[in-house]
């Protein structure tokens, strides 16, 4: 019987040992931010493109144009917004697409874009009817 016991603590002792290292590594792991690649805009950056691209965006649409030319003036416009903020076409692509893969980042961005958007809409002073 003495031996029973013995391997009993010896093998409970080992799980014991086991979950700790087990909740070390995760706690460890849960504690490192999740480090934003070289090359990738920050969320304020990505709020501010996007805020530009939506505003510009909601200009062109009410110039009763075409859809088809109000793509094309877009693309120009597109290209403007980026040389005025300093981020390549390409860079916004590629942070957009990291932040679709990060689902709670995306969320915070579009948060703060929405926020954003209110602010200017509240800045608008308000055009009364004659």
């Amino acid at each position: 019987m003495y031996g029973v016991r013995k391997s009993v603590k010896g093998t409970r002792r080992y799980v014991t040992q086991s979950w700790m290292v087990v909740i070390v590594i995760f706690a460890l792991s849960c504690s490192q931010k999740d480090r934003v690649p070289e090359g990738i805009l920050t969320q304020d950056q990505m709020v501010s493109v996007m805020s530009e691209l939506y505003i510009t965006e909601q200009k062109i649409s009410t110039l009763g144009i075409k859809r088809d030319s109000l793509s094309q003036i877009f693309e120009v416009m597109k290209g403007k917004i980026f040389a005025k903020t300093g981020v390549t076409d390409s860079v916004f692509k590629k942070s957009l697409n990291y932040y679709m893969d990060r689902p709670l980042q995306m969320e915070l961005i579009y948060t703060s874009l929405v926020d954003s958007l209110n602010l200017r809409e509240q800045r608008i002073p308000a055009v009364k009817p004659r």
